[in-house]
């Protein structure tokens, strides 16, 4: 790291940690497909029971490559090139000539899938999940309406974003920003609660909404914001995932769901009223799913040209109005296990 004030510096390029490859509507039963995690293919697959796995795909037989033309058959994949097949542990299972299978394997990672996301493990060093990520339920909420990105960055910069509160006003025009508590560190995750006037209404013509944002970070690549609006009791939850394909090569997903109005507590009386015709709250909820959604994708493309040029600087001219940002890059270095050996 830099050993200079304000000198720029670069980050390893994989801190460890969960990742999103894709969302779960993109990975059909019996299907394989081919994803970049820390600068290395993966395949993914689906098998025909649902269950993902994620291997090498360099079948260890005669080097093919099992995302060209690979398939799923039952519980395992096969390869194109001699039929050789591997199951969801890697293992090889059976070959192409209905002989004795060899002992032999190809790496897999630990897949973790909820709310319509599908995760994988990276660890730079090929060890285990050090940490695990909860069950959430989405049961009260919409389908997650999605988008995805490619742009130069790394995931320390871009998860910075959940406790930069200054660039909050500069960036994206919000104001009275304030935090509504503490920073929560507790282990791989972090919290922050604030609330904001957000510039952006729901109706053209709107002077924009008053929110509550509540913000868990889970490693650096999972960011979930649970957004509440107070005046009318609408509810949101947003996810941001950032995946690094190689070293300033990232992938930024964004997703968003409503609360259902059904399960929102505090609805404004008129929302209230509303949500006892299925008609008329089906209309509200796509209304409210694409605006909120909209808002999402304009705050996030805002910080692209920052992104795009910016510099990691390890010690910075930290200022009142930043946030805590100082505490945050302390707890980041959790995720450097290779830095933690050096020190």
């Amino acid at each position: 790291m830099a050993s200079s004030e304000g000198e720029a510096t670069r980050l390893p390029p994989f801190p460890l940690g969960w990742y999103a490859v894709g969302f779960s509507s993109e990975f059909a039963r019996g299907t394989v497909q081919t994803r970049t995690l820390g600068g290395r293919e993966l395949l993914i697959a689906r098998t025909e029971s649902g269950k993902l796995s994620a291997m090498d795909p360099i079948c260890p037989h005669l080097g093919a490559h099992m995302g060209h033309g690979g398939t799923v058959v039952g519980e395992s994949v096969r390869c194109p090139f001699h039929g050789f097949r591997f199951g969801t542990d890697g293992a090889c299972v059976a070959t192409g000539y209905d002989t004795k299978p060899p002992k032999v394997s190809v790496a897999t990672k630990v897949v973790h899938e909820s709310c319509g996301v599908v995760l994988v493990f990276l660890d730079p060093r090929g060890g285990p999940p050090t940490f695990t990520l909860p069950a959430l339920d989405d049961s009260s909420y919409s389908p997650l309406r999605t988008k995805y990105y490619r742009l130069r960055g790394h995931p320390q910069d871009t998860t910075e974003n959940s406790v930069d509160f200054g660039h909050l006003s500069i960036v994206h025009g919000y104001s009275h920003v304030q935090m509504r508590s503490d920073l929560e560190l507790d282990g791989p995750a972090l919290r922050a609660r604030y609330s904001m006037h957000h510039p952006f209404g729901l109706a053209r013509g709107s002077r924009g909404l008053n929110a509550e944002f509540e913000v868990t970070v889970r490693g650096l690549g999972h960011s979930m914001v649970d957004i509440k609006i107070p005046t009318l009791g609408l509810e949101a939850r947003t996810f941001v995932f950032a995946t690094p394909r190689a070293e300033m090569d990232l992938e930024l997903r964004i997703a968003l769901a409503v609360k259902r109005l059904a399960a929102s507590q505090g609805l404004h009386p008129l929302l209230a009223w509303v949500s006892r015709a299925k008609v008329l709250t089906q209309l509200v909820e796509t209304i409210y799913l694409r605006q909120a959604f909209a808002a999402l994708a304009n705050d996030v493309e805002q910080d692209f040209v920052i992104w795009k040029h910016k510099q990691y600087v390890s010690r910075p001219a930290l200022a009142q109005g930043d946030g805590p940002i100082a505490r945050y890059r302390r707890w980041a270095e959790q995720f450097y296990p290779a830095l933690a050996a050096e020190g």
